[in-house]
């Protein structure tokens, strides 16, 4: 088991954030999500393995999916919280799943932007080498101009880490249509994951997706005018969400 870190901002009903690859917890505050959320939730803001704080091994065997989902419910038995709502972005949604899926009776919703449940698989190795042998630089340069508090986790990110967890991401299995908390699904319609994201609301009861007009991937995460007011009437809503 990897001891993740965290810190909790907030207070009210417990809500996980879970950040996506390459971020860390400070892109939450960095985008807004904290300040519109901090006064109605007890926000919990975690660094996956690999990123911010959290350890960041050069190995791929502590980035596979199940032992972070197993990482994630290891922190919420340490901040003394049974269930809790589950927001993640692209890789954090892709664990918040997995944490659904493992530990159904500790996530009463879900919400995940830039993710889906299907399976999916590649080659790691032509990011790898370039994590091994370049760093960080090609990756910044490919996203373009992204704000700076997305960017500088970027920057302090350990390439070789980042390596060891894409290797681990290399096969993804599909998860399971009975999925037991509501989720809401957030994807750019110029997103790539859309059409696996449409798949997974298609198959699993409970899910809902809600297609983001004229975003692509990142501004599922950075666009918190469209995605904040869908998160609160999502949770206030009832429809089986459970604290």
């Amino acid at each position: 088991m990897t001891v993740l870190d965290y810190e909790i901002v907030g207070e009210g009903r417990p809500l996980v954030l879970l950040h996506g690859f390459y971020g860390d917890r400070t892109t939450w505050t960095a985008s807004g999500h904290v300040a519109g959320l901090a006064g109605d939730f007890r926000l919990v803001l975690v660094d996956l393995p690999g990123h911010g704080r959290s350890p960041a091994p050069h190995d791929p065997i502590p980035y596979a999916l199940h032992r972070q989902a197993d990482d994630v419910a290891a922190v919420l038995d340490d901040a003394g919280i049974g269930r809790a709502a589950v927001w993640g972005s692209s890789l954090g949604g892709t664990v918040a799943l997995t944490l659904l899926a493992r530990h159904p009776g500790r996530v009463g919703a879900l919400i995940a932007n830039g993710a889906h449940a299907e399976a999916a698989s590649g080659d790691p190795e032509p990011e790898n080498t370039i994590f091994r042998e370049q760093g960080m630089a090609p990756f910044l340069a490919m996203l373009g101009p992204v704000p700076d508090g997305i960017r500088a986790p970027m920057e302090r990110a350990d390439p070789l880490a980042l390596a060891a967890l894409n290797s681990a991401l290399a096969e993804i299995p599909a998860l399971p249509g009975a999925l037991a908390a509501p989720i809401l699904l957030l994807v750019g319609e110029k997103d790539r994951a859309l059409a696996r994201a449409r798949e997974s609301a298609g198959r699993i009861p409970g899910a809902r997706l809600v297609e983001l007009p004229g975003c692509g991937h990142l501004d599922s995460f950075t666009r918190t005018d469209l995605t904040l007011p869908l998160v609160r009437e999502f949770l206030a809503g009832g429809a089986g969400v459970a604290w």
